[in-house]
């Protein structure tokens, strides 16, 4: 799964490859490495049926539905992300414009 990235104008493309392996191509240094950070963390949440809950806990890059939420996640950084129509395999139809 392939994404491109906007915030106002292109950033780049963040994919995701295997388990703990997204690869990134940003151009502007600084902006990759904060995608870089973003998709290293671990997002927690509840999970589990009312009055036995638990949290759970997953890092962004764990694995192919974590990336996709974290790519929707985005969103409260004023990114907009849509498919990258060149990569064979996303016709999930991910658009979060």
């Amino acid at each position: 799964m392939k994404l491109e990235s906007y915030s106002g104008e292109y950033v780049g493309t963040a994919e995701w490859q295997g388990p703990g392996v997204v690869r990134l191509e940003v151009p502007d240094e600084m902006q990759r490495a904060w995608f870089e950070g973003y998709f290293r963390s671990e997002d927690s949440f509840l999970t589990g049926l009312i009055g036995s809950e638990e949290i759970a806990i997953e890092r962004r890059d764990d694995s192919r539905e974590a990336f996709t939420r974290a790519v929707f996640h985005l969103a409260a950084y004023r990114y907009k992300v849509k498919d990258d129509p060149e990569t064979p395999g996303n016709a999930e139809g991910i658009s979060g414009q």
